[in-house]
């Protein structure tokens, strides 16, 4: 507990203190237009975003950009300084109105309209930005309408993070944009990648070992019912309330303009230092240095070691915090989600997580019998499995130890060889208006996962060779430490966890995200 209370306590200290968001209304009699942006600055190293909210009165609609035989589109149109582009731009979903049989789309009640702007650096000081807005309004008849705004923002250097106010209204923005039919399917189909990603998280690296000599030291011992299904509910409950303690540090700083995800709190030195101790004292537990009689449970405390159900709870806590270094297939979408939906949904993605995280070893709580009938009785084999696990627990330890290291030496900075870059968006940009592919390999030293990928497929013979034949710019964006910029990156790609590999092809403005699982194969079919 006093991990969760340390972690919570970090996390509302780096939440303080976000900007403001600009943001710029204007009311007319047929509909109220409000403009915001996701910074109150401008670093020449960041794009730039911009919402904008149509609010329609009283029956009015106006058109949309394809609005049929009859209608003039809605337009938006920026007065930039030199060197600054329009990148991208959409509108939200339209509707269908027909008049006197004729059927024209567009807004009748809500519209919202999305822009990138691409900065340049070579402007210093303030950076005056102007766009003009017009419109057709109609409803018994048709009136055309106009609206200007104009302002300047100051020029920074620091990383800026989306504010609180633009958070809300893009998140509010969300449903507008998704189709209608296609937004109960969506939302069930992230809870069921949420609940196979937590599955599957089981048998990642960063617990397997502990889950492993936990379970054969249960399903070794006597069966009592009544209590086997009082621990399972208990270590089922462990594992959920560490989930939605995530979930809540993450939620209270997304809502202070903050976008972290999955493990963030490997950012922390001070939390490295915790889980260092932590492995560290299960290595000596498994190697009988120090007896308890229950490894991981008792990790928490001697009051575990007097209360078996206690015990159960803590060993759901501790699996979570011991899991966090990796990342199963389908979390990443699914945490992903999170960034762009209503706050809310933070609690059933992380509750889909928990419950496929708790379900394996809780079934072993419930049902021991088979693994009775597949394991030989107790006796010294049991011995050298633990000793035989404690390797990579001891190799967790030294691990832990190299990530400390970098991180207090503020070493952000991974090179596989000579090819890789350290992430540039502005020097990607440039590489893709020349039509060159680019590849981003979104990292960290705390991720095993991205560890695991580096060294089976990034390292080897054939994806060097791809890089070769396809001449592909390589760029690594390094997230060990806190890195606003890099968390702003991810939340572009709909992502707020790691692994993350993005390419270009350089064909097209089109990107492919990678699976968070490589292969040398995988890598091949989808680079060729």
């Amino acid at each position: 507990m006093k991990i969760a209370g340390y972690l919570l306590a970090v996390c509302l200290l780096l939440s303080a203190g976000s900007a403001r968001a600009v943001e710029m209304s204007r009311q007319t009699e047929r509909l109220d237009i409000k403009l915001i942006s996701n910074t109150e600055a401008v670093n020449p190293a960041q794009n730039l975003e911009f919402l904008i909210r149509f609010k329609m009165k009283g029956g009015w609609h106006i058109f949309s950009q394809n609005p049929g035989e009859i209608g003039m589109p809605t337009s938006v149109k920026w007065q930039l300084p030199q060197g600054y582009l329009v990148a991208e731009e959409s509108w939200s979903r339209d509707e269908a109105f027909e008049t006197d049989g004729i059927v024209q789309r567009g807004y009748g009640d809500v519209a919202y309209y999305k822009t990138t702007i691409q900065p340049h650096s070579e402007i210093f000081g303030r950076v005056p930005l102007r766009l003009t807005i017009r419109w057709l309004a109609c409803k018994d008849e048709c009136v055309p309408g106009r609206a200007a705004f104009e302002f300047t923002l100051p020029v920074s250097e620091k990383n800026l993070v989306p504010t609180v106010a633009w958070d809300r209204e893009y998140a509010a923005a969300q449903r507008w944009f998704l189709p209608e039919a296609n937004r109960p399917v969506y939302w069930g189909s992230v809870l069921i990648l949420a609940f196979l990603g937590g599955l599957i998280l089981n048998f990642m690296p960063c617990i397997l070992p502990i889950l492993t000599i936990k379970a054969i030291s249960l399903a070794q011992s006597s069966y009592d019912r009544r209590k086997n299904r009082a621990e399972a509910l208990l270590y089922t409950l462990g594992v959920l309330f560490s989930f939605m303690l995530v979930a809540s540090v993450l939620l209270l700083l997304r809502l202070n303009g903050k976008y972290v995800g999955w493990g963030f709190q490997l950012q922390s030195p001070v939390f490295v230092s915790l889980m260092m101790a932590l492995f560290l004292v299960i290595a000596l537990l498994l190697l009988d240095i120090l007896h308890f009689n229950n490894p991981l449970a008792n990790a928490a405390g001697r009051l575990s070691f007097n209360n078996r159900l206690l015990s159960s709870f803590m060993t759901g806590f501790l699996a979570v915090l011991i899991a966090s270094p990796c990342t199963a297939p389908f979390m990443g979408i699914a945490i992903g989600y999170t960034l762009s939906a209503p706050a809310a949904a933070y609690y059933p993605v992380f509750l889909a997580l928990g419950l496929g995280y708790a379900l394996p070893f809780a079934l072993v709580h419930l049902y021991p019998q088979p693994i009775h009938k597949i394991l030989p009785k107790p006796g010294k084999w049991m011995l050298v499995l633990k000793k035989i696990m404690a390797v990579p627990v001891l190799l967790t330890v030294v691990w832990l130890g190299w990530v400390l290291y970098a991180q207090l030496r503020q070493n952000t900075l991974t090179s596989l060889d000579e090819q890789w870059m350290v992430y540039d968006e502005q020097r990607i940009a440039a590489r893709l208006r020349n039509k060159q592919p680019v590849f981003i390999d979104f990292t960290a030293k705390w991720c095993l996962t991205c560890l695991l990928n580096k060294k089976t497929s990034l390292q080897s013979e054939e994806f060097a060779a791809l890089v070769k034949k396809h001449n592909i710019a390589l760029y690594t964006a390094d997230w060990t430490n806190n890195d606003a910029k890099i968390a702003a990156a991810l939340a572009k790609y709909g992502r707020n966890s790691i692994p993350l590999y993005v390419y270009y092809d350089g064909k097209s403005d089109d990107y492919l995200i990678l699976p968070p699982l490589l292969t040398p194969q995988i890598i091949e079919e989808y680079l060729q």
